[in-house]
């Protein structure tokens, strides 16, 4: 998805801004420490972060984690900021993540996961991902799916 100007993407490592907005965002009222994730400064991590005139308004990484004892890639952290959604600032970040997953350089074999949250589970489908699980509740955040999307 294409976004208006002024809107920049970038991929890299781990920045303080995508702990950030991962605290406002999926764990609000708990302590910023709990937006910090196992695998996030693996060197083979990769961070996406959306910005709107130098704002943070989009965040999501890929870290290495397999899946059922395949080398995967795990998504995790996809935030947006409130005022953003809906207008293809999550869907920004899903694909530049899921073309970094797709490089032949790439950890994991193309294989990425992720326990999505109920109400994001359409967006993932959008890209592929299919729900592998029933659904279940994640405290104090929510109820989740297990989806996965198999490289083609």
């Amino acid at each position: 998805m294409k976004l208006a100007e002024g809107y920049e993407v970038e991929l890299g490592r781990l920045l303080p801004e995508v702990i950030d907005l991962r605290a406002k965002i999926l764990r609000p009222g708990l302590d910023r420490s709990t937006a910090s994730f196992a695998g996030d400064e693996d060197p083979e991590a990769i961070h996406a972060i959306v910005r709107y005139r130098s704002r943070v308004i989009g965040v999501g990484s890929l870290v290495p984690e397999p899946y059922e004892h395949r080398p995967a890639l795990r998504l995790r952290g996809m935030a947006v900021e409130d005022d953003f959604r809906g207008q293809g600032v999550g869907s920004t970040v899903l694909e530049a993540l899921l073309g970094f997953s797709q490089a032949p350089n790439s950890p994991g074999s193309g294989l990425v996961w992720c326990l999505a949250r109920v109400r994001a589970r359409s967006l993932y489908e959008r890209y592929g991902f299919v729900v592998d699980g029933d659904a279940f509740e994640i405290e104090p955040i929510g109820v989740h799916v297990r989806m996965l999307k198999v490289p083609r």
